[in-house]
């Protein structure tokens, strides 16, 4: 008999046992209600074409979604929160694809999210993030802009393209580092650079003050998977007219996007639930956590609590990758 000699042990384990439990004829699509402003600005650039066409399985049906298209909300407004309930089954679809590319961030006393930001970075990401937090209580972050998906990128992107909503470069689908779950803009960037700099966060400099990209061990960029979890959700919904699911951003996949429903298709993500959308078992046991008397060991569990962390060295191959992507991009009204 396995015992647990913590609090945060014994959270963990029910945890676990909880999205252990099989799932079966459940259909677990999961939106957030968010009433947002427009998220912030992304630059970058890249090209690609498509590819391979790729078979989904579909286990489960749900009630069809009906409304604007992402074209058509894109032409209407300057928010992306527009297309919320699409973007939050796109992060379905790639926790589906892989747990640890978007992980939940949780909720600390000293951070705010802004409305219209999906608190979910990469695992190593998170982590590192959260012992930053835990590590200096006392001081505040004000998070601006967090994990894009392949959605709201497109709407930045089409504003761009068409003079709107003061976006005056946006990169493409698939190419913003705010799409691969390694980004974050924040209000007090000056205040937090050693926390975050001495936990793998490269800071941009002034070219982008705002923004710091996780470059530490363990990351990965997933700027892609977004483009394909999209792709796979519009051939579950749209069996005769199936485009290629290789998470590259080309004219098909493009045009679908467009007539994509903005509040999210008939069909969504279709694994665990326990993985799917922020009010879940998961993200519940983790924001009631971060509250508590815990919030110490959780940080202590990734080795920063007493905020005197030894620094992390930076994977040079990444930052390379990153600064080279990043070169030639500037902001609209504010940094992204």
């Amino acid at each position: 008999m396995h015992t647990f000699s913590s609090p945060l042990a014994r959270r963990l384990a029910v945890l676990s046992l909880l999205f252990a439990a099989p799932v079966s004829g459940i259909g677990c699509i999961a939106s957030i209600d968010e009433d947002g402003d427009e998220m912030s600005e992304e630059v970058d650039g890249e090209t690609g074409e498509p590819g391979a066409d790729e078979t989904e399985v579909v286990e489960t049906r749900e009630d069809a979604v009906s409304g604007p298209t992402v074209l058509q909300a894109t032409a209407s407004g300057c928010s992306t929160s527009a297309i919320n309930k699409l973007s939050q089954q796109i992060i379905n679809e790639v926790r589906c694809m892989n747990p640890d590319a978007y992980v939940l961030v949780p909720k600390r006393n000293n951070v705010t999210f802004g409305s219209a930001v999906f608190r979910y970075m990469e695992k190593p990401a998170r982590d590192k993030l959260v012992a930053a937090l835990d590590a200096n209580p006392s001081k505040t972050m004000t998070v601006n802009s967090m994990l894009r998906t392949s959605a709201a990128q497109y709407m930045l992107y089409r504003w761009y393209q068409t003079g709107r909503c003061n976006i005056s470069l946006a990169a493409k689908p698939g190419a913003s580092n705010h799409e691969s779950g390694l980004a974050i803009d924040i209000n007090q960037y000056s205040s937090w650079k050693t926390a975050l700099q001495n936990r793998g966060f490269k800071w941009l400099g002034s070219s982008d003050p705002v923004h710091y990209d996780y470059a530490g061990p363990g990351a990965v960029s997933y700027k892609s998977l977004g483009v394909k979890a999209f792709q796979r959700l519009w051939n579950r919904n749209n069996a005769s007219d199936k485009i290629d699911a290789d998470g590259v951003w080309g004219p098909q996949t493009e045009a679908r996007m467009k007539k994509s429903p903005a509040n999210g298709f008939a069909k969504g993500a279709t694994c665990n639930p326990g993985l799917l959308g922020p009010d879940t078992a998961e993200g519940a046991a983790i924001d009631a956590l971060s509250d508590s008397e815990e919030s110490a060991e959780f940080a202590q569990s990734l080795g920063s609590a007493d905020g005197a962390a030894q620094a992390v060295p930076f994977d040079a191959a990444l930052v390379e990758q990153l600064e080279r992507e990043y070169e030639g991009e500037s902001c609209g009204d504010h940094a992204h």
